[in-house]
């Protein structure tokens, strides 16, 4: 998993099977964190009841950089419980993110 230096703003987007784009601004430290906060918001939205999302997020960190993060990667990445310590302090500090 790649982390940035510091939080950083990003933004999340897909285009759904209609060919609308949706798009979030997150606030992150890792390149996982902005996905899954954004899906989250995504599904919870009224829009997405009927909605089938892509399987791929395009996260853009301000700063040019962009990123395609796999949804079933994503969520493989959250349901796992080992690892770096690092990796599993941020998938803790996510889930609590994710849980409000």
């Amino acid at each position: 998993m790649r982390w940035m230096a510091n939080e950083r703003k990003c933004i999340v987007s897909f285009r759904d099977d209609d060919g609308v784009q949706h798009q979030v601004e997150i606030a992150a430290e890792s390149l996982y964190e902005p996905g899954a906060l954004a899906l989250q918001q995504f599904r919870r939205s009224e829009w997405s009841r009927g909605a089938s999302f892509a399987s791929t997020l395009r996260v853009e960190v301000c700063e040019s950089t962009f990123y395609n993060v796999k949804v079933t990667e994503l969520e493989a990445w959250l349901k796992r419980s080992g690892g770096a310590p690092l990796d599993v302090a941020m998938r803790q500090r996510i889930r609590r993110r994710l849980d409000r």
